[in-house]
């Protein structure tokens, strides 16, 4: 008995050994993975360190390029504007010079018209007859026409040209005077 106790007794000894053993091999190991999540932390400390300053260049350039881009959409849009300006004045001028152009042709027709209407009075007041013609050539084209000399008595303007006639010689004395 005395020897089943000794081995009893080694026996429970190994498994308190091999108990502070796996103990000191859990402790080790609990302590080397504290030491890896240190080291990973320092890692990642370090990495930040140069991360960091990468960010905040990548975020400068974020906002160098949005202040370049509202520069030139600015830029853009004063272009615009004055383009704008030009088109417009430049519609100013050229109306200008189309009413120009418009008064100049209404004066110049209304000097032909005037020097027209001066010749046609000349040519009237020299061969009154020519009154006729042009009564006779202003009527309809569906009545038929017939002249007759100045003098006869069938002709339905002959009243009236002859009280023009009476008319314009009253009116040539008053000239004169």
């Amino acid at each position: 008995m005395g020897v089943e106790t000794e081995l009893k007794t080694k026996e429970v000894r190994i498994a308190e050994l091999e108990a502070e053993a796996t103990k000191v091999q859990q402790i080790k190991q609990a302590e080397g993975e504290a030491q890896v999540h240190v080291l990973q932390a320092k890692g990642e400390a370090d990495a930040m360190q140069y991360t960091l300053p990468l960010k905040e260049k990548q975020i400068q350039q974020s906002r160098l390029e949005a202040q370049a881009r509202k520069e030139a959409t600015i830029q853009n849009a004063e272009a615009e504007a004055q383009a704008k300006v030009i088109d417009s004045k430049a519609e100013g001028e050229r109306r200008k010079l189309l009413a120009d152009a418009e008064a100049d042709r209404i004066r110049v027709t209304a000097v032909a018209d005037a020097d027209r209407l001066k010749s046609e009075a000349a040519i009237l007041k020299d061969n009154p007859l020519l009154i006729n013609k042009i009564v006779a050539e202003r009527l309809s084209d569906k009545l038929q026409i017939m002249m007759v000399p100045a003098d006869g008595k069938f002709f339905f303007a002959n009243d009236v040209l002859r009280s023009m006639n009476v008319a314009n010689q009253s009116g040539q004395p008053e000239q004169q005077r």
